[in-house]
């Protein structure tokens, strides 16, 4: 049976080979596989939609503009979700944001709680209250929490976006997870 990660990695390398050489559809297709992801990314830390539509574009045009030093090192998707976080990173930095609630995590009925309000109520307000947690973490720890838990990175793809060793990705996402069970823990108890 034939790996669908490597498939989805080899074509994303042809539409980037293709791309390189100026086909402007093959760049296209390469937005449309991954602008979700992108934005999805972009709005975890900006807690902002038109932002994050904002920074997800800037990426794109980022990334077109740096398409001739992509030398395929990494996977396509590996090497756009670095110039993302990267991009997210400066963005932050510049503006010094503060972020707020995730409204999506808010709103969404969980379906464990069966419709029940109270028990939606519940699973929104623990939702909140984790999110808050990921938000107190220092941002290389928050960068691998999110990278991992949220865009389900593997440690060597983590390593290639964040720039650095995999037993750093190691040391942070432990780091990040220990933090978290620490701040959680006494509210982990009443649930």
């Amino acid at each position: 049976m034939p790996d669908k990660k490597t498939d989805s990695a080899s074509a994303d390398m042809m539409l980037a080979m293709r791309a390189q050489g100026g086909d402007a559809e093959a760049f296209e297709s390469l937005v449309r596989s991954y602008r979700n992801e992108v934005y999805a990314l972009c709005y975890y830390f900006t807690r902002n939609r038109e932002d994050a539509w904002d920074l997800a574009q800037e990426v794109f045009i980022k990334a077109w503009r740096s398409l001739k030093r992509f030398r395929g090192d990494a996977a396509f998707k590996t090497w756009l979700m670095r110039i993302a976080a990267n991009h997210c990173k400066d963005h932050l930095k510049k503006r010094r944001l503060v972020t707020t609630n995730y409204d999506d995590a808010l709103q969404a009925v969980d379906a464990k709680s069966g419709g029940d309000p109270s028990k939606a109520a519940a699973s929104s307000e623990l939702g909140a209250t984790i999110d808050a947690a990921v938000q107190q973490l220092p941002p290389k720890h928050q960068m691998a929490f999110v990278l991992r838990e949220y865009k389900g990175l593997s440690y060597q793809e983590m390593a290639e976006v964040m720039q650095c060793s995999v037993g750093t990705v190691m040391s942070r996402l432990f780091n990040a997870r220990k933090r978290l069970q620490v701040t959680l823990a006494p509210i982990m108890e009443q649930h």
